[in-house]
């Protein structure tokens, strides 16, 4: 059995079209179709059954394709090991991070990897939420900080809860939220609001305003959170946001009480239908153990603070 036959094999189980297959291994079909005789006499049956134009898996085929994927994946990964050892080039590792979350607490993390894997360069992205699973699925991303809300979910997708993180109301200095030590939606929908278009909460936010009779001014909309919180700061209003995500202590900000309040989850994600590079395995064990509580309590975040 020889590597270049499992790779025909799995890709025309991908395709179930000998000719497709044949174009994205650049060979002839000939020669693919040749390949896989040639495999299917080494393991004694018949790996697809031919109906005319059709062409499924057969029983066989369907066994041997995820003990052959297997093997392409464990090729692949040994042969990138040899490659950054012989040549000392640092492994791609592309990591995506849902735009809504704040840098200052994930910084400290990618300090730390960076100092123990200095093999290994991270590649960040800002990814929105609705793009996330499928650039994991795909792997075009290797892992992903992402938020999670109330009863959200991925599916497909390992996950490693590392720390929560409340939402709150952020406000410039001297407003009146700096009285209260908690504030209600009512409050907020008594001021002028800056609406943020990437939160999770924004449409049960809306929802619930307007349930309520609730006429919420808002005066300037952005996915940008850098945006947002600048536009607080000088006054344009007021805007929920996750705490970790301000990063200024221009901010005031409060916890508030009743619907939709509450915590997210911050996690580590990875597909979990992919067998992870060692780069990947190496970023998603070590976000796991992490000491993401030192590093809050480093921030000033602790669960008892308000600022005002």
């Amino acid at each position: 059995m020889e590597f270049h036959q499992i790779r025909y094999f799995l890709m025309a189980a991908e395709n179930l079209n000998f000719t497709r297959a044949a174009k994205q291994c650049h060979v002839s079909q000939p020669a693919l179709t040749r390949a896989i005789q040639k495999l299917e006499d080494e393991l004694g049956g018949t790996l697809f059954v031919r109906d005319g134009r059709a062409v499924t898996l057969s029983p066989l085929g369907r066994l041997m394709r995820e003990h052959l994927q297997h093997i392409q994946e464990t090729q692949q990964m040994a042969r990138t090991v040899a490659k950054n050892f012989l040549h000392e080039t640092p492994s791609e590792l592309n990591v995506g991070v849902m735009c809504t979350i704040g840098p200052d607490v994930l910084s400290a993390f990618l300090n730390e990897f960076r100092n123990r894997h200095r093999d290994i360069l991270v590649i960040l992205h800002d990814i929105g939420p609705e793009a996330l699973p499928e650039l994991l699925y795909t792997g075009s991303l290797d892992c992903a900080f992402v938020a999670l809300h109330g009863d959200q979910d991925f599916k497909k997708v390992s996950t490693h809860t590392l720390f929560e993180e409340d939402m709150v109301v952020a406000f410039a200095d001297g407003h009146r939220f700096a009285e209260l030590q908690e504030v209600t939606l009512y409050d907020v929908a008594e001021e002028a609001y800056v609406d943020r278009l990437k939160c999770e909460i924004r449409q049960p936010f809306f929802d619930f305003m307007d349930q309520n009779d609730l006429n919420l001014r808002v005066v300037c909309s952005s996915q940008r959170d850098d945006w947002i919180q600048e536009l607080v700061i000088r006054g344009l209003g007021v805007s929920v946001m996750p705490r970790f995500s301000i990063t200024t202590r221009r901010l005031g900000w409060r916890r508030f009480t009743g619907p939709l309040s509450g915590s997210r989850q911050i996690m580590i994600a990875r597909a979990n239908s992919l067998s992870p590079e060692p780069p990947a395995h190496a970023f998603f064990s070590d976000a796991a153990i992490f000491e993401w509580q030192n590093t809050l309590a480093e921030f000033g975040f602790s669960e008892s603070a308000v600022r005002g």
